[in-house]
């Protein structure tokens, strides 16, 4: 019974008082990686570069770990190289004014899987796991490594349907775990625009991905090394992938907004969660 009574209560204070800092501090973190790329966009650039950020931290990195973000040579296939070309006109390239700020603010979020496992909030393990693991290796194993992805306009899409994602649902829980209430279209946002943003988020992830595998057109394919053949299967998956963060979603914005017609901006929710 107490036991029972104490989940139905929520999280203890000192627990409560922990998960209200960390989804403050990543809104704040994701809402300045939209601050960086709205700033390319209107041609100015960060005062300091990835490289100059990192650099004193390089120290206390094993060097197994250093060795394999070594950048890699520069590979990719006609379809990116195509795909860039015809996108960048209206998306710039945004490594240079954003990694410094993307990459820790996401590894940040590597926290979850432990808020998860030791029960601090009620999210379903695989697709935190899915979400959270898949972004790393976006991160560190394909962007870091890879510098030819760093003038690539998906880059941009990318960490925008990342950020225009993130800041609402870090918001969103920060304000329900203070109990100072949640307004009603910082809910709908949270619940609604996942229609739009997942798929170009995924998308983007994957077309990321796929620029580092090389040519494979007129059996070149034959000469792909591991690595090459894994990342195509992490490409081949991403659909899938997709679909199961997508039904999560769904069903949330089901329980928290409602069933049927949907919910009206500024309306106020059926149900309302604290954590997820």
């Amino acid at each position: 019974m107490s036991s029972a009574r104490s989940r139905a209560s929520g999280p203890s204070l000192p627990v409560r008082s922990y998960l209200i800092a960390f989804n403050a501090l990543s809104a704040a973190g994701w809402a300045y990686v939209i601050y960086l790329t709205l700033a390319v966009f209107r041609g100015q650039h960060a005062p300091i570069s990835a490289y100059d950020f990192f650099k004193p931290l390089a120290s206390y990195v094993p060097t197994s770990i250093i060795e394999f973000l070594i950048p890699q040579p520069t590979t990719t296939n006609r379809f990116s190289t195509t795909l860039a070309y015809l996108i960048r006109p209206y998306f710039p390239a945004t490594y240079d004014s954003t990694f410094f700020a993307l990459a820790p603010v996401q590894s940040l979020a590597a926290l979850e899987i432990l808020h998860v496992l030791f029960g601090l909030v009620r999210s379903p393990l695989p697709t935190t796991v899915i979400q959270v693991s898949s972004r790393l290796i976006l991160v560190w194993g394909i962007v870091e490594r890879f510098p030819h992805t760093h003038s690539s306009p998906i880059y941009t899409t990318m960490i925008l349907a990342w950020a225009l994602t993130e800041v609402p649902r870090y918001a969103y829980y920060a304000l329900s775990l203070a109990g100072c209430g949640v307004p009603g279209w910082l809910t709908w946002i949270r619940y609604s625009t996942f229609y739009v943003l997942y798929p170009v988020g995924a998308g983007s992830e994957a077309l990321v991905m796929l620029s580092t595998i090389p040519e494979w057109s007129g059996g070149k394919w034959a000469v792909w090394t591991l690595e090459d053949w894994v990342k195509a299967g992490l490409v081949a998956i991403w659909v899938p992938g997709l679909w199961v963060m997508y039904s999560h979603m769904m069903r949330m914005r089901r329980k928290v907004l409602g069933s049927g017609k949907g919910q009206k901006l500024g309306a106020k929710p059926k149900d309302r969660i604290k954590a997820e």
